[in-house]
């Protein structure tokens, strides 16, 4: 699977849409239903904007949300006001994914693809993925980190920033993490996954001592006093899904993931409890689960005790040729808000 044929963002995205049905887009309505625990926080009306990745500046209170169609960065205030916080160049195309603040240092880290899936991407003039370290008073670049997607499939997809501001990556369909040290400020590859498992949603302790991962179904602790991984065991009956966003709270991760039910895709919103040692899952609680406005949740941003997720990436809105369905076939972009305690 590491070296798969179909190179490209639509194959990476396969596991969390996992066949998710085509049809007409969500209503929007003025509240989420009562029997779901999550709610409308923003709705965009820009319904081509193919978000994958979001994260939350506590300093500034606002969150950031990135395109993967239209090569672009908002920012969104509690308001719901937007503007553009970044922008690619034409001859420099790139789909946003996955993104983390570092509010210490006040930059922004945003992992980025170059493929069929973004507007205007010409594969004749590059084809790489990588990560981008932003100024988050300016929206100014200040570096960014690059490998090429031919020969092995690289993916960067989600992000995790430790204390010290070393930042970790997980490359989807290569299996594995890569790293940008704080000291050499070089990146270069960490750690390989188990054969054959995508990796995607990472986070890290506050202590710097532990990465969590998830990717195939399982969750995957990293111990970086000495790099040894251990595949959490999971309960009895219990399932993870394929998971996309990952994130430690309160001691615990908070996941959205889906999974198969049949002939039917089931999207949740999970909290996985943790044993004292972090070494083992002591159970899964459903937080909300197939929310009527669902087309495809993928990440979110923790805001105290709130987390904040994109309901509407629509993935499956765009064919194998990167087109993009009619506008009248796509629904606003839409971030829902879920209390945790």
């Amino acid at each position: 699977m590491r070296n798969a044929g179909r190179a490209g963002f639509l194959v990476a995205i396969a596991f969390i849409a996992l066949g998710c049905p085509q049809g007409s887009p969500p209503e929007a309505p003025n509240a989420a239903h009562e029997e779901h625990a999550s709610e409308v926080a923003f709705q965009l009306p820009e319904r081509d904007l193919i978000p994958e990745g979001m994260c939350y500046d506590p300093v500034g209170d606002v969150f950031y949300l990135g395109s993967v169609r239209k090569s672009k960065i908002l920012e969104i205030t509690r308001a719901g006001d937007v503007r553009d916080f970044a922008t690619s160049t034409d001859n420099e195309i790139r789909g946003f994914l996955g993104m983390r603040v570092d509010a210490e240092r006040r930059v922004l880290w945003a992992n980025w693809h170059q493929g069929k899936t973004s507007t205007g991407f010409d594969p004749e003039v590059r084809n790489m993925t990588g990560i981008s370290k932003y100024d988050l008073t300016t929206g100014v670049l200040i570096r960014e980190y690059a490998v090429e997607k031919t020969g092995d499939n690289h993916l960067f997809n989600d992000v995790a920033i430790a204390a010290d501001g070393t930042v970790y990556i997980t490359s989807f369909a290569y299996g594995a993490i890569y790293r940008i040290d704080s000291e050499t400020n070089q990146l270069e590859e960490f750690l390989r996954m188990p054969e054959g498992v995508w990796n995607n949603g990472i986070d890290i302790t506050p202590d710097g001592r532990f990465l969590f991962v998830v990717g195939n179904e399982k969750i995957f602790r990293v111990d970086l006093d000495s790099d040894e991984m251990l595949n959490l065991p999971v309960p009895e009956g219990e399932i993870i899904g394929y998971g996309d966003g990952l994130y430690l709270y309160d001691d615990d991760l908070v996941a959205i993931t889906g999974h198969r039910e049949g002939d039917r895709v089931v999207n949740r919103v999970i909290r996985i409890g943790l044993s004292d040692e972090m070494n083992r899952i002591t159970g899964i609680r459903v937080l909300d689960r197939d929310h009527p406005l669902y087309a495809i949740p993928t990440t979110g941003a923790l805001a105290g005790d709130e987390l904040y997720y994109i309901a509407t990436a629509q993935f499956d809105k765009i064919d194998e040729s990167g087109n993009l369905a009619p506008w009248e076939e796509l629904s606003d972009t839409i971030v829902l808000r879920l209390k945790l305690d």
